[in-house]
């Protein structure tokens, strides 16, 4: 297999990546680590626009699925861990960016439902931070419920898991056989329950080590997931664990540097994870897993310097689309695979 890139935008630092639009070809948006822009890239992604100027320091972006206008940003957190005046933002298509939420080192954002109401739920990966080497402060995983369309007032956020470091991983997902929120921290691997309806917010720990970030996926078409991981924080190993009984052990594991954004999923029909290095060889990966659960997946590389910081797949009837924010190149970009020796 090989890759067809196209550079679709070009920008400083390009750091977050998401949808914005129901279907099955919406829009993408990107936004940079720097001080600048988010972006929109419609259909066919020839070209971008901006949606709003800033304030930059974008760390992730939700697209509400309720509301087909209306996303939401982490903004305000600058290179070097400037995240003293991190928050959460509301952007609405030819709007403006509404700062909703302040939550200084905010870095990871989702919206879920439960029991009954929505929530926005945010993750700081500190309180504060002296420099960039202090991690003595922890950070938290908070809710804030969300009003009605209507509703401008300032979200009021509850703690629903704390004392956690380094929390970088955050995923909404099934996770054995219950809707969950899987956070992954200094202190390892959490899964907060969202199926549960009472005032406290119940969560366990699913692994004990250093956690970066997951990924929950049916890798060998057993019809049980497997869990992929990124280890340690910002770490050199890609991970695959099956579950064993009460426990997950690991059967599958291969090197990065400066591991960063973990996906899992199918490509073009086959069953993948894509993963990014941010350093040294700055290589974003494709494994392709086949019928044989036994067998190492097959590595591919997908471009060999892209030092991408996030990506997304989008599954199209020609193709599938691989969407990259490659902060090393300054370039937002996208990749068609097609048939050839690798």
């Amino acid at each position: 297999m090989r890759f067809d890139k196209t550079v679709i935008h070009r920008m400083s630092m390009p750091y977050a990546i998401g949808t914005f639009g129901p279907g099955s070809s919406p829009n993408v948006v990107c936004a940079t680590e720097d001080h600048g822009p988010v972006v929109l890239i419609a259909p066919p992604y020839r070209q971008a626009r901006m949606l709003v100027p800033g304030p930059g320091g974008c760390m992730a972006l939700v697209f509400d699925s309720s509301r087909a206008a209306e996303l939401y940003a982490v903004m305000g957190c600058f290179v070097g861990y400037k995240f003293q005046g991190g928050g959460v933002y509301r952007i609405r298509d030819g709007g403006e960016a509404v700062r909703v939420l302040d939550l200084p080192f905010a870095h990871r954002i989702g919206l879920v439902t439960r029991g009954g109401a929505r929530y926005l739920l945010a993750a700081n990966l500190a309180k504060d931070k002296k420099d960039a080497a202090d991690w003595s402060r922890s950070g938290a995983v908070y809710a804030a419920e969300l009003g009605g369309d209507a509703d401008v007032s300032p979200l009021k956020p509850q703690p629903v898991l704390e004392g956690i470091h380094k929390n970088h991983g955050f995923l909404v997902a099934e996770f054995e056989g219950r809707r969950s929120l899987l956070i992954g921290a200094g202190e390892g691997l959490f899964a907060v329950d969202l199926e549960s309806t009472g005032k406290e917010w119940g969560s366990r720990q699913v692994l004990t080590q250093e956690i970066s970030e997951m990924a929950v996926f049916d890798l060998d078409g057993d019809g049980v997931d497997e869990l992929v991981t990124i280890e340690p924080f910002h770490g050199n190993t890609l991970r695959a664990y099956r579950r064993s009984g009460d426990s997950w052990s690991p059967f599958w594991d291969a090197e990065l540097d400066f591991g960063h954004c973990v996906l899992a999923g199918t490509f073009n029909g086959q069953r993948s994870v894509i993963v990014s290095s941010r350093a040294e060889s700055k290589s974003l990966l494709l494994f392709q897993f086949g019928p044989d659960a036994a067998a190492r997946p097959r590595r591919i590389v997908v471009d060999e310097s892209a030092g991408a910081a996030n990506m997304l797949v989008l599954e199209q009837a020609g193709g599938d689309l691989l969407f990259a924010a490659n902060q090393a190149e300054g370039e937002i970009a996208v990749y068609a695979a097609r048939p050839g020796k690798d």
